[in-house]
């Protein structure tokens, strides 16, 4: 049986106190991104994918932070 998803897309929720040097993906918004993500897919029949919350991805403080798999990309 194929795998369920041929994608997973990862989004950072993750939150830092304010005062954190590194920042956080949710303080920038990043929480509003996981259900436009999945409307516009819907949108536009775009399948075989998963978008899911993710809590640290390590990379807060270049804004809000998303990786897809299987291949990798970074956003």
């Amino acid at each position: 049986m194929p795998p369920p998803f041929e994608r997973h897309v990862f989004i950072c929720i993750n939150r830092r106190p304010d005062d954190s040097p590194k920042g956080s993906c949710a303080a920038k918004g990043s929480e509003e991104l996981a259900p436009l993500f999945k409307h516009a897919a819907d949108q536009h029949g775009v399948k075989g994918v998963r978008i899911n919350k993710s809590q640290c991805l390590d990379a807060c403080e270049r804004g809000c932070t998303l990786v897809v798999y299987s291949e990798g990309v970074w956003y």
